[in-house]
């Protein structure tokens, strides 16, 4: 009965831990005062960043202040709609897709082009979609659609193909020129993979970058249903590249509570996907990663959703507060806000999550080995005889609870029966509780 007693207390303190509600607070909302904003990047430091706004010759970059907004510089560039910029490893280029070119453009020297690289014309309009960019090779990952024929006879193509920036050359197709069309592509942090997502009759296909072989091309669609696939969003975990979350519209539905919608987390070790959050509704768009990977941050221009993965429950969800901006959201780790663009504005904002999961969240090098494919030892600083701990599963279920006697403040736990995933663990010690996130390897 004590021991119950103690679980129940525990649930309790974690039940109760969220003492207020979650708030997005906007800091300033300003007007590009040049047409609408294609694309933005922090730059180095992030003291800065740079926006691509307007389209055709009156287009142009812009570089303000992170903490301000204010205007610093303006470079006149031509451009096309649906323009996309990216920023090299070493922040020295950045390489601006403008229909079938990219420019590589130097930073020190005002933006000026140093070269480009391009695709090759035939009977079909090529123009790049979208890009990603090794963090270990001069190389840019980069998805391609064509087009041809007259409206409504028209057909479309697409592929994703691999350049060299520093060189400018070609280097190969890693798809065939096909009938998808691929919506993002994403590299892992340490360059070991390439994902990317199609709509229509979606799959996720991975790349081993090592090889440029294709080892994962996992259908995401239902052959019965007429509802297309939407593909949103793709992000490799920055804790074990083995798993990566992804974000969209998917017909092939994994049970009866899956609506289709939402954000998945896949493993790519045994090839399975777990749809996070199943009992709520959100916009299941862009996603970045909060709290060491224990919130999703995830929006869209009308949207705006913030997924508890440790209280699997939906934290924030709403239309943007007034002076907030959505629909491309980039956020800055280290000094923990975010840019938002829509349309014409830019605005910069918070999120606090009036909880205390960050008081309690520890750091993770207290843990080791993590990850692991069997025992985890924590190091902790307990006086308490007797340490109670609980599991649970990245949907917040409890996968096991128990208490263990105190010895030296070390604390070894097997993970070997469970499956490979995303595990938390929170302990009771010295009155307060203490959470630690465990990555379980196949």
């Amino acid at each position: 009965m004590k021991q119950l007693i103690i679980f129940i207390t525990l649930i309790m303190l974690l039940t109760t831990a969220k003492t207020k509600s979650a708030e997005i607070i906007p800091v300033w909302n300003k007007g590009s005062g040049a047409g609408d904003i294609q694309d933005m990047e922090l730059l180095k430091g992030h003291d800065e960043f740079l926006l691509l706004v307007g389209v055709g010759s009156n287009a142009q970059f812009q570089i303000r202040s992170t903490e301000s907004g204010e205007l610093i510089n303006t470079i006149p560039v031509g451009t096309s709609t649906d323009s996309r910029i990216a920023i090299t490893p070493d922040s020295t280029r950045i390489i601006h897709l403008n229909g079938g070119i990219a420019q590589v453009r130097n930073i020190a020297e005002n933006l000026s082009v140093e070269g480009y690289f391009g695709v090759d014309s035939d009977s079909i309009i090529y123009g790049f979609t979208d890009i990603a960019i090794d963090p270990i090779r001069p190389l840019a990952y980069v998805t391609v659609y064509g087009w041809k024929g007259v409206h409504p006879n028209i057909t479309t193509k697409s592929k994703v193909s691999v350049y060299n920036y520093e060189t400018k050359e070609f280097v190969q197709d890693l798809t065939e020129l096909g009938d998808y069309e691929y919506s993002v592509i994403e590299v892992s942090d340490d360059g070991k993979y390439l994902a990317t997502l199609n709509d229509g009759k979606a799959y996720l296909k991975v790349w081993d970058l090592e090889t440029m072989e294709l080892i994962v091309n996992e259908k995401l669609y239902s052959d019965s249903d007429v509802v297309k696939s939407e593909a949103r969003d793709i992000k490799f975990s920055k804790l074990n590249n083995k798993f990566l979350y992804i974000s969209g519209l998917f017909t092939e539905k994994l049970s009866e509570k899956d609506l289709g919608r939402g954000c998945y987390i896949f493993n790519l070790e045994n090839k399975s996907r777990q749809l996070l959050l199943p009992d709520a509704v959100y916009s299941s768009n862009s996603l970045i990663f909060l709290n060491n990977e224990t919130r999703i941050f995830n929006s869209s221009r009308t949207r705006i959703g913030v997924l508890n993965l440790f209280t699997a429950e939906l934290e924030w969800y709403g239309v943007p507060p007034e002076n907030i901006n959505s629909q491309k959201v980039i956020y800055s780790v280290n000094s923990n806000y975010f840019k938002g663009i829509t349309a014409n504005k830019i605005s910069k904002f918070l999120y606090d999550s009036q909880s205390n999961l960050e008081d309690i969240i520890e750091e993770e090098i207290i843990i080791s080995p993590n990850p692991t494919n069997s025992f985890v030892n924590i190091e902790l600083n307990c006086i308490e005889p007797l340490i109670n701990y609980q599991i649970n599963d990245v949907n917040g279920l409890i996968v096991y609870q128990s208490s263990m006697q105190n010895q030296d403040s070390n604390l070894q736990i097997d993970f070997m029966p469970y499956p490979s995933g995303v595990y938390f663990i929170t302990l009771s010690c010295n009155n307060l509780l203490k959470t630690y996130k465990i990555i379980k390897e196949g």
